[in-house]
């Protein structure tokens, strides 16, 4: 059982080795290139939501609430329920 491990083992490396070549390749570099559109690339925005959150967190650390705490951490992670 073990030599079946090291070989299917040494197989995986073999096939992740081969992989990484690929993407690492320069086809493969100049296909991403050639499709990367940087106007879909986010730089940074405060979103309404986030500014939200950071409101609830400063108040509940204020008044030391951790049911406001947790709120503001719903408000942050709830960002992508809907889609």
């Amino acid at each position: 059982e073990w030599e079946e491990r090291q070989k299917t083992r040494q197989l995986e490396m073999g096939a992740v080795s081969k992989a990484l070549a690929v993407l690492s390749g320069d086809d493969a570099h100049d296909l991403f290139a050639k499709t990367f559109n940087p106007g879909f690339v986010q730089i940074g925005s405060t979103s309404r939501r986030e500014a939200a959150a950071r409101v609830l967190e400063s108040v509940a650390r204020k008044l030391g609430g951790p049911q406001l705490l947790t709120l503001a951490s719903q408000v942050r992670l709830d960002a992508f329920e809907r889609v």
